[in-house]
């Protein structure tokens, strides 16, 4: 009994000699360090059921990023600097605030969806005078796009450091930032198509066998979405239903069950595009009005085509070189290099598995733009096109998520090779912090952000910008009559003046009674001097010119009261 307590008590210190010192106990971490590790821990964690851990981090450190970009492009004001982006604004409130509000004013040259979502946040006047409208939108977008991107990452099985650098390309990217504080509707077909996916992830990863109603909520409803946001969605709606077919089949070997998922996939999206067909039937007589009317995308540029501006029709060179080169400057050589690096890896290591069909599918939104610029459906210049211009580059916006989840597919292989992993993975992170701070140092390296910056040069240069402030710092009441549509004048968020007042063509026979006698109707006319009778069957002339500008009485009726430019306003007498 003695030998045994001695021993558990340990030798005696020597006489003289102090005994050792006890080590001191590690430090307790404090609440919010605890909190910390936490979060990070979360961002490593498998997804578990319908939860993934480290979807609200993404959202957070969205959102920040997201409230930095708003307040810079709105304090500028280059977050209205695109027509469409003004326009977008305008067709929103429009609905409610108009001399002829309904539903009717959604028109038929955007899918309805982006103005629809839009129109609670453009009620306010001043939310929609300054475009912070569509920022706060276009918060909710933001982080949408980069839960998205998290979701299908961490679906598929990657790793911390790969769902963070997909991330990355998200929110340290200069035109995604711009554009989703605009009111154009890149932010919400992109939101829309990452919820499809991110819902597809979970079924294609799902171990239990979801019911077709979850398929329905969950993959088809955000599905329906993107085809009533743009076209873009109508394709994503044939790749995920084949997807959708393969997967399935492939659980269940049985054709009734594959056909039945794909079903509840599409039927959602199926109902919105029946209803936007139908839509345009009861509106305008004419089902496909969105495709071959008036205001319709082929009719508007039909002057440039049939000028020879467009040389990619037809020609898959020309289309491969001139989108490839927005593709570039829109989503950053990085991305693109360490997209292909993943597409590479995803075609050797994942086959075509149904989580690699899941990723392959995600790139529906590059080749419908390649067709539909192949096809001339599309009018897109960059510095490196025939002609050479800024011209709708942010089409490429959409590929950019698709390249994200392959970068991401990519740096996760890096992570599994022994030894150097931390090191390949800490080059890619300086690769993203080099390409971060040369945007940075100039912002218009991007194409979308140098594109808005010519559209703010050429507002000033042709006195759109003196015009549009001039109104809004004179008006003292009553009628403007403007023709809104015509080039160059979607200026009406600008202005800031309630819709109300004006007589413009989305007021129908009212905009006409009112140009066949303007001094009866308006205070204030507002016109775009550019002769341009050629432009009238395209939509872009300006009318209210066309028909004033030889009118004797209307000259007795009203004084000028400014001129600049392309730009004149008058005041009724």
């Amino acid at each position: 009994m003695s030998a045994l307590t001695s021993e558990h008590r340990g030798t005696p210190a020597t006489p003289g000699e102090s005994a050792p010192a006890a080590p001191a106990p590690a430090p307790t971490p404090s609440r919010f360090q605890t909190w910390l590790l936490d979060r990070w821990a979360s961002l490593a964690a498998p997804a578990a059921g319908r939860r993934v851990p480290g979807t609200m981090v993404v959202a957070v450190a969205a959102l920040a990023v997201g409230i930095v970009a708003v307040y810079v492009t709105t304090s500028s004001g280059i977050n209205i600097a695109y027509a469409d982006s003004q326009s977008h604004l305008t067709i929103s409130r429009r609905i409610f605030d108009s001399k002829a509000p309904g539903f009717t004013q959604l028109g038929t040259v955007w899918l309805p969806v982006p103005s629809l979502i839009l129109v609670p946040f453009v009620q306010n006047l001043w939310l929609w005078h300054t475009g912070l409208a569509a920022g706060l939108l276009g918060l909710v977008c933001l982080m949408g796009t980069a839960c998205g991107v998290y979701r299908v990452a961490a679906r598929v099985g990657l790793g911390r450091s790969a769902r963070i650098v997909g991330v990355l390309l998200i929110i340290a990217n200069p035109s995604i930032l711009y554009l989703y504080t605009t009111a154009l509707t890149e932010p919400v077909l992109i939101l829309c198509m990452m919820g499809c996916f991110a819902g597809l992830a979970h079924w294609v990863t799902s171990r239990r066998n979801l019911s077709a109603g979850e398929m329905m909520v969950f993959t088809g409803l955000p599905a329906a979405g993107a085809t009533l946001s743009r076209y873009e969605g109508w394709v994503l709606v044939v790749g995920g239903s084949l997807v959708v077919l393969i997967a399935a089949w492939r659980r269940k070997q049985e054709l009734r069950y594959a056909i039945k998922m794909a079903a509840a996939f599409a039927t959602l999206p199926a109902v919105a595009i029946a209803w936007w067909l139908a839509y345009n039937f009861a509106v305008y007589s004419n089902p496909l009005e969105f495709l071959n009317g008036q205001y319709s995308a082929a009719n508007l540029q039909k002057a440039t085509a049939d000028a020879g501006l467009l040389a990619y029709t037809h020609n898959a060179g020309l289309t491969l070189w001139t989108y490839n080169w927005s593709v570039l400057e829109t989503a950053g050589l990085v991305t693109v290099l360490l997209g292909i690096a993943g597409a590479i890896v995803l075609a050797w290591r994942w086959g075509l598995s149904n989580k690699a069909l899941l990723v392959w599918v995600m790139g529906v939104a590059y080749g419908f733009s390649l067709l539909s610029l192949f096809l001339g459906q599309t009018h897109m210049n960059n510095d490196h096109s025939l002609p050479e211009n800024w011209w709708n580059s942010r089409y490429a916006l959409a590929v950019i998520p698709w390249l994200a989840v392959l970068a991401a597919v990519f740096v996760d292989s890096l992570t599994r090779v022994p030894r150097v992993a931390p090191g390949l993975v800490a080059l890619v992170g300086l690769a993203l912090v080099l390409q971060t701070a040369w945007w940075a140092t100039d912002p218009a390296r991007s194409s979308v952000i140098a594109e808005a910056d010519g559209y703010v040069q050429l507002k000033a240069a042709s006195g759109a910008t003196d015009a549009a402030r001039f109104l809004h710092d004179n008006y003292d009441g009553g009628q403007v009559l403007m023709d809104e549509s015509a080039a160059g004048s979607a200026l009406l968020p600008e202005i800031g003046i309630p819709l109300v007042d004006y007589y413009n063509r989305s007021t129908g026979d009212l905009f006409t009674a009112a140009i066949a006698s303007p001094a009866t109707h308006a205070k204030w006319v507002f016109v775009s001097t550019a002769d341009a009778p050629e432009l009238s069957q395209t939509g872009v002339a300006d009318l209210v010119y066309d028909k004033i500008k030889n009118q004797s009485s209307f000259q007795t009726a009203y004084r000028v009261v400014f001129e600049k430019g392309d730009y004149r306003i008058y005041e009724r007498i």
